[in-house]
């Protein structure tokens, strides 16, 4: 009888756990509720496409990393931030440099698109930040994907690590992101690096919600920072500076500050944002579709498909909470639908960028494009996204190691996104 009431217990685990997974495929801000659904089907059933199943491997590989990697925490930089608290989030600004004509280089120049490697390493926050949250999300996935515990366990500890243990935990704020030696203690620009606790963590934490081994009292921490942190984007001026930025950096801030406010339940503040988002796409886009804010930047294709990533992403959840349609939305000047339009013929690598650029990866564009006609239920791009997807070799997921955003672009092309099952 105990070993009757042991199985018994374990297979309902088991199935408590596929109707947990199941059930919170629908409920996302950003990522596709019912094409994962469906993904984790078609991977159960083994009748995936051969690229779907190279990028679950893929992703399942990213996860397995992550559990064998001790938990990240602000307080673990080498820098101390001004405020004298490891706790305070701290990052510099990727693009300032040492001044070569000073004794001590303060203070700092830019030299716009060429990356410092002083920005990216162990000693402040940046990176930290990027790959916590990108293993956060890929531990949350592997959990629905698969059903297996320890991705959830994993992610869960990872969690409380990072926003509720008293002794690592981050305090609320980005005051000191993207500070510039000599110049800045922390500039309005560092908002930039919250995005992810929106387009990554809210999902990966609405995904976790009901996973074993998350308690109330979990839950409770984990909203208490998140309303901590929306009330000091709201209401701080380093914040107000970002709300005001005309370029990408206002896009993102909208996105970021929406994809928080759903979490928390406040369709208000969403609101607000596509209201902000509004003013963005008519001071952003041209007539013809160009962004000239970001066509005047060194790495002008990267920047122009970069704020296309957060007008699309919050039109989506501006779609699916009933805040409004900035799809469709236009003034006297361009739209984001024809913004879209302008990039999409640059998805195909043959199309010359006819713009100054320093970089180029013509896939990302796919699954803006994938994400568009989706909320859309149109074709309108679907010529684009076949002639990407057709060239790409089954092999391309895993060669495509050497570029990261090419193969980021491709896993969420196979196991997000699900193209059309003819091709």
């Amino acid at each position: 009888m105990p070993r009757l009431k042991a199985t018994l217990v374990w297979l309902l685990a088991g199935w408590l756990v596929s109707a947990t997974c199941e059930a919170q495929a629908v409920s996302l801000a950003f990522l596709p509720g019912e094409e994962l659904q469906q993904t984790r089907s078609a991977l159960k059933n083994h009748q995936a496409a051969p690229q779907t199943e190279q990028a679950w491997q893929q992703l399942k590989q990213a996860a397995d990393r992550a559990l064998n990697q001790p938990n990240p925490s602000v307080t673990q930089k080498g820098m101390l931030p001004p405020s004298g608290s490891r706790h305070d989030y701290l990052s510099l600004s990727a693009y300032w440099w040492p001044d070569p004509d000073k004794p001590n280089g303060l203070p700092w120049v830019r030299r716009d698109g060429e990356v410092n490697p002083a920005s990216k390493n162990d000693q402040s926050d940046g990176v930290r930040l990027a790959r916590f949250t990108a293993d956060v999300q890929a531990l949350a996935l592997a959990w629905y994907f698969s059903g297996d515990t320890r991705y959830a366990a994993k992610a869960q500890s990872m969690i409380r690590s990072w926003f509720i243990d008293p002794a690592t935990r981050m305090n609320p704020n980005l005051n000191f992101a993207q500070g510039v030696p000599g110049k800045a203690q922390g500039r309005h620009t560092g908002v930039l690096d919250g995005r992810y606790f929106a387009t990554r963590m809210v999902d990966a934490l609405q995904i976790l919600q009901d996973s074993p081994g998350w308690h109330q009292q979990d839950q409770a921490a984990i909203h208490a920072w998140f309303s901590d942190y929306l009330d000091w984007l709201l209401h701080s001026k380093l914040a107000q500076g970002e709300r005001d930025a005309p370029n990408n950096h206002g896009s993102w801030y909208a996105a970021q500050v929406a994809g928080i406010a759903w979490y928390l339940h406040q369709p208000q503040v969403i609101k607000q944002m596509v209201v902000l988002a509004q003013d963005k796409i008519a001071g952003q886009i041209r007539a013809d579709g160009t962004q000239p804010m970001e066509l005047a930047r060194t790495r002008s294709f990267h920047y122009s498909y970069f704020n296309l990533q957060a007008l699309t992403s919050l039109a989506q959840l501006a779609q699916r909470s009933g805040a409004g349609d900035l799809w469709h939305y236009q003034q006297q000047s361009g739209s984001l639908l024809g913004a879209l339009d302008y990039m999409a013929p640059f998805s195909d690598d043959s199309k010359t960028w006819p713009w100054k650029n320093r970089d180029r990866v013509s896939l990302r564009l796919i699954p803006l494009l994938s994400l568009t006609d989706r909320s859309l239920n149109s074709d309108r791009y679907q010529r684009w996204i076949h002639r990407a997807i057709e060239t790409q070799s089954t092999d391309n997921i895993s060669t495509a190691e050497s570029r990261g955003a090419e193969r980021e672009a491709l896993r969420d092309i196979w196991l997000l996104a699900r193209p059309p099952a003819h091709l």
